[in-house]
């Protein structure tokens, strides 16, 4: 959210936006079925339970595939979901295939005491083609940002025959707080259990690793890497 406020202030185009903006060339975003759904930037879709029933209907997916942020589920759309169970405590939420997502550390409860030497990626890697997101990072605090003071980091996802592929780059800028180092945790969503992991061509333990073949979902960390040089983790395929 911090990095599409950056955009946002950048360019104009706020974080929550209608599907059309996205997706102008599909007339279903332009229709009623829509009416009642949002982005939040382009990953995710969020589709609000606006009256008082457990159960929403008419959530419009436009072209591409989704996955249930909460059960994991995929979808293929264009397509219209129909008794979808959502009661109280459950907002339906898709994330759209390609997504790469900033997350805080487990556990984090606010920005000011969140674990700086750390970093989550929660992806969603695309059957075909590369994907690429760009981190913004400042203080959080001061106007010093309008100076200069802040950083990118670029990160892209290729998915190919034998694997995925994590390039994660460099660091660029610098910022009042900004840490030498941090570790990360990758959640890879999709696929089979990976043979073998690589850390820029290096085998990592099998305790830095795992796979939850429920969700299908791979999870691996790292030890703390400089953040002034890239690297590259690479998930490879168990078939």
């Amino acid at each position: 959210m911090y990095t599409l406020s950056a955009q946002a202030a950048r360019t104009g185009v706020g974080a929550v936006r209608p599907l059309w903006l996205e997706y102008p060339d599909d007339l279903g975003t332009l229709g009623a079925q829509a009416a009642y759904e949002f982005l939040s930037g382009p990953d995710f879709l969020v589709a609000p339970v606006y009256e008082d029933s457990d159960t929403r209907d008419g959530i419009y997916l436009p072209k591409g595939t989704w996955t249930d942020y909460r059960t994991g589920r995929t979808y293929r759309g264009p397509t219209t979901l129909d008794g979808y169970h959502a009661p109280l405590d459950t907002l339906p939420l898709f994330v759209r295939e390609g997504a790469i997502v900033p997350m805080w550390p487990r556990g984090t409860t606010s920005w000011q005491t969140r674990d700086r030497h750390e970093l989550d990626w929660d992806l969603y890697p695309a059957a075909h083609g590369t994907s690429h997101y760009t981190l913004y990072e400042d203080d959080g605090v001061t106007r010093a940002y309008a100076e200069g003071a802040a950083a990118t980091q670029r990160v892209s996802v290729r998915e190919d025959a034998r694997g995925t592929t994590v390039t994660v780059g460099a660091s660029r800028g610098d910022y009042a707080g900004k840490v030498a180092a941090r570790s990360y945790r990758f959640s890879v969503h999709g696929g089979t259990a990976p043979a073998r992991i690589l850390l820029d061509g290096r085998r990592l333990p099998l305790d830095a690793w795992s796979y939850d073949a429920g969700g299908h979902v791979t999870t691996v960390t790292t030890a703390r890497l400089p953040l002034d040089r890239g690297f590259t983790v690479r998930l490879v395929d168990g078939r």
